[in-house]
């Protein structure tokens, strides 16, 4: 190994996959390693394999050919600037989504420069980059066997599907990212009287449950969750950086949407953002407000649809099957997740409490349009979690567990809010948190008895390093703080 290394440093001979090939694979293979769930899908796969790794190696190769006659320090200059600049593209693209321009432009000029007195030296930089791929792709190899192919569906079979509904009225779920309940919003990090928004929607017939709470913390945990109406207990403590296939089960044909299905639904998603969409998910819907040309290969999640009028054409289009509808507005959304020097806890409360009373009249706003054009409609508005406030960020809630009830209220405590007939009341105290949400408004219309269904309400957070780490229940079934680690 040794003697075909040495032999290698010491030959006059370029090889064009070790610039066209390497730096592409090992910023590939990064990328996987790290965002797995954001660009787990063929077409993304396909799509990076052409830009990173097939496109820079014809470029290489073509180059090489045109310059196979000129003198070796214009071939070593050219190689050793060409695995510089791509190495620098290919991490710049994966490691921020995105070009880094001036950067790159600085990066080139140098590379170039440098290369003229320096590239003959080019091949260490190939075998260090050569090494470091090598890294990279056993680690993703092993997440691969160890975390993919042998991971376990916790979804498991569900009763959901098979009901059937005697009363089929159109329904609407709107679902408003991060917006606080009325007890979060009013203990001492909040700080804030949501009174106007409620007495707005009570005279419109809306029954608002304040204890209403979330059983996760993210949109992609609590979302799993409200979709199947099960536990995943992210996914039983292997999540990396999100969970996995989250996207998929979401919008894909969970055991919600599969029930609004078997009973002659037609179903319809009005998204703002990409959000749920970032991995290209198989898409179960049979209508989305966005289309595949407005997905990007990297993910990138704002759009900024007009979601209201999107809902608008979708109501005024629908068939004369019975409707149900998922609104997934990201307002008022939460703090920012990662420490920031830019801004104040008070700045970030503030602007928080302004994004929510912008949501405020949107929702109201759509309530008045729904209700004025499908008045026999069920309408729901749940968020999915909190805002954090409270917290320094958003990601802080995963460093370590409290016991502090007004910080649990900022993670999990969420709007909820319902118009439904009056025959509906015997059945909406069962609706605790998300998990129960559907099952109980498919009980509802099926005409089941409103005994309790057997569900677990508790509200669970992952703890994500040091000696703590683990799952801890903050919130038991009854919705009291318990801050309980699970075994």
């Amino acid at each position: 190994m040794k003697d075909k290394i040495v032999a290698y440093l010491n030959n006059n001979q370029h090889y064009w996959w070790t610039v066209g090939l390497l730096p592409g694979l090992y910023a590939l293979s990064y990328l996987y390693l790290n965002n797995y769930t954001l660009v787990n899908s063929w077409t993304q796969f396909l799509y990076l394999g052409l830009y990173m790794i097939v496109l820079p190696s014809l470029v290489v190769v073509v180059i090489n050919y045109f310059i196979r006659n000129k003198s070796s320090r214009i071939k070593y200059t050219f190689n050793s600037s060409a695995l510089i600049i791509l190495t620098a593209i290919t991490l710049s693209i994966v490691i921020y989504l995105g070009w880094r321009w001036k950067a790159l432009i600085l990066v080139a000029i140098i590379a170039i420069s440098g290369s003229w007195f320096l590239g003959k030296h080019y091949k260490k930089l190939v075998l260090l980059l050569g090494f470091m791929t090598f890294i990279s792709i056993a680690q993703f190899t092993y997440y691969l066997v160890t975390d993919v192919l042998q991971k376990n569906d916790w979804v498991k079979e569900s009763a959901l599907p098979n009901l059937h509904f005697k009363k089929k009225p159109n329904v609407y779920y709107i679902q408003p990212d991060g917006y606080a309940s009325k007890p979060a919003l009013e203990n001492k990090y909040y700080n804030y009287d949501n009174t106007d928004f409620y007495e707005e929607l009570k005279p419109r017939g809306f029954f608002i449950n304040h204890e209403y709470r979330s059983n996760y913390p993210s949109t992609l945990t609590s979302n799993a969750t409200l979709f199947t109406g099960q536990h995943h207990f992210y996914d039983d403590d292997t999540l990396k950086n999100e969970l996995f296939n989250a996207r998929d089960l979401i919008m894909g044909n969970n055991p919600v949407l599969e029930t609004f299905k078997n009973n002659g639904y037609q179903t319809t998603a009005v998204l703002q953002h990409k959000y749920l969409l970032l991995n290209h998910p198989q898409v179960a819907y049979d209508r989305l407000n966005i289309t595949e040309d407005e997905l990007t290969i990297l993910p990138d999640y704002w759009l900024d649809t007009d979601y209201f009028n999107d809902l608008k054409d979708a109501m005024s289009t629908a068939t004369d099957a019975p409707q149900f509808y998922f609104v997934e507005i990201l307002e008022p959304s939460h703090i920012p997740g990662l420490p920031s020097s830019n801004t104040t806890s008070a700045e970030e409360r503030n602007s928080y409490i302004k994004r929510l009373n912008d949501t405020s009249l949107k929702l109201l706003h759509m309530v008045v349009h729904i209700q004025k054009n499908d008045p026999d409609a069920i309408i729901i508005i749940a968020a999915d979690h909190g805002g954090f406030v409270g917290f320094n960020y958003a990601t802080e809630s995963y460093e370590k567990p409290t016991n502090d009830v007004t910080l649990q209220q900022g993670i999990f405590g969420a709007l909820f809010a319902i118009n439904a007939p009056a025959d509906f009341t015997a059945y909406r105290q069962n609706i605790k948190s998300s998990i129960s949400l559907f099952p109980t408004l498919f009980s509802y219309l099926a005409e089941q008895p409103s005994a309790e269904v057997e569900i677990d309400n508790s509200s669970y957070q992952l703890i994500k390093n040091g000696t703590q780490r683990g799952i801890y229940r903050y919130y038991d079934d009854e919705g009291n703080s318990v801050t309980e680690k699970l075994p």
